[in-house]
């Protein structure tokens, strides 16, 4: 399901309402506007196809997109994720994606990084290529998240 922006003018809103009458998208004010089930949705299928590019090589790589998306969407100080553990949870039992690395392994390597993205050190590592291949975990993620897969 594609998701379009309420249209500008007459001749996307035909266009839009085309495709809503056949099914194939639906009409949002804003990005802000979808419902959790499909955001849920969208984030479920943005994890598998990751996963099926053979994007996440440890179980702990699933922590550089709670890094992103805490740093991301973060409001007023807020985290959107309050825990490593709520994002466990998420993952795991809300998403059922397995192949996550545990609470304090994920704590670990979330620990492990600081600036913001994407200019993230990490002080597990020297190693500039891991900390390449860390960033474009959530670079690839932010990219088919958005996009839709």
């Amino acid at each position: 399901m594609i998701h379009i922006f309420l249209p500008e003018n007459e001749a996307e809103a035909s266009m839009a309402q085309f495709f809503r009458l056949k099914g194939y998208t639906v009409i949002v004010e804003s990005s802000d506007s979808l419902q959790l089930p499909a955001v849920d949705r969208r984030m479920k299928l943005t994890l598998d196809c990751l996963k099926r590019e053979g994007v996440f090589v440890h179980m702990y790589d699933y922590v550089w997109i709670m890094r992103y998306v805490n740093e991301r969407y973060r409001k007023k100080g807020d985290l959107f994720f309050s825990s490593v553990k709520s994002y466990r949870d998420y993952i795991v039992a809300y998403l059922h994606n397995d192949g996550v690395a545990g609470i304090s392994t994920l704590s670990q390597y979330y620990s492990s990084g600081s600036g913001d993205f994407p200019d993230w050190t990490f002080s597990d590592t020297d190693d500039t290529t891991e900390r390449l291949r860390r960033i474009n975990i959530a670079q690839r993620f932010a990219s088919v998240f958005v996009k839709g897969v």
